[in-house]
């Protein structure tokens, strides 16, 4: 006989596996996904475990949810998890920063820097699940600026989990560190600008914007079509990380990092 099931249309063993990632986000010790999961749990699913525990973690840590992050925005990541689009979370307010910022690497269980571009939008922004033209985008957007994201993820085997696991992990969101907004950004070209990610001083990724779907704004088109889909749109003061522009990188105590977008400008963190 199955379990019953809740409102969420989560059974005893998922809603078991959400509380355990909730306590593996306080405690700092991964957890392994359930014997079947990947039969037993959908997409939709994994989205309400991960809906949970952000709900706790914004009552425990305050804050609120500030925006979202956009994950899984490039081809290969896609095609690694069997995707059609990709994958969205909420942002903790608790864990945006302001660039310079000094984070102990203790916080973290993986810590996975990815160097992104975010925006903050300036006017509210809803379609009805069309997908709206880049012009339109922008002309919502009133900041863009560069960012440190520190992805993190309680799931042990985390390298191998299906999106359902990411999505039940909050997106694998662990911190973001935001630098100055870009006063001109409207007059550069956000496809060919590029990034170099600096450990120590030392030259370690390089990337550009047309590695997010082909431009940053056309992953932040598809974000606000998805909000649409659901019957939500994005509002103003909310802020997007967009997805990487880098290959991942696996930070260590004692890394100084800094994200160097040329003139899209610089943001840092220290790990102690």
């Amino acid at each position: 006989m199955s379990s019953p099931v809740d409102a969420a249309g989560l059974d005893a063993p998922l809603t078991a596996f959400a509380d355990a990632l909730f306590e593996a986000r306080i405690s700092g010790r991964p957890v392994a996904l359930p014997d079947g999961f990947a039969q037993r749990c959908s997409e939709a699913q994994g989205r309400a475990i991960g809906a949970r525990n952000v709900a706790r973690l914004a009552e425990r840590l305050g804050g609120g949810i500030v925006g979202a992050k956009l994950a899984a925005t490039n081809p290969a990541a896609l095609q690694k998890l069997g995707l059609a689009k990709p994958i969205s979370a909420p942002l903790l307010g608790a864990r945006v920063f302001a660039s310079p910022r000094v984070l102990p690497r203790a916080d973290f269980i993986v810590c996975v820097v990815e160097a992104e571009l975010g925006v903050r939008f300036g006017a509210d922004l809803r379609t009805d699940g069309a997908r709206p033209a880049r012009d339109a985008v922008a002309a919502a957007v009133d900041q863009v600026f560069p960012v440190i994201e520190l992805a993190d993820t309680r799931i042990a085997d985390w390298q191998s989990a299906p999106a359902a696991a990411i999505h039940a992990d909050m997106g694998y969101f662990g911190a973001l560190v935001t630098g100055a907004p870009c006063a001109g950004w409207r007059t550069l070209d956000l496809a060919a600008a590029s990034v170099r990610l600096l450990v120590n001083d030392a030259d370690v990724r390089q990337g550009s914007g047309a590695s997010v779907m082909g431009h940053p704004f056309e992953a932040l088109a598809g974000f606000v079509a998805e909000r649409g889909a659901a019957g939500q749109g994005v509002a103003a003061g909310e802020i997007v990380s967009t997805g990487t522009w880098t290959v991942p990188y696996l930070a260590q105590p004692g890394d100084r990092l800094v994200a160097d977008f040329g003139p899209l400008g610089r943001v840092s963190v220290d790990l102690t």
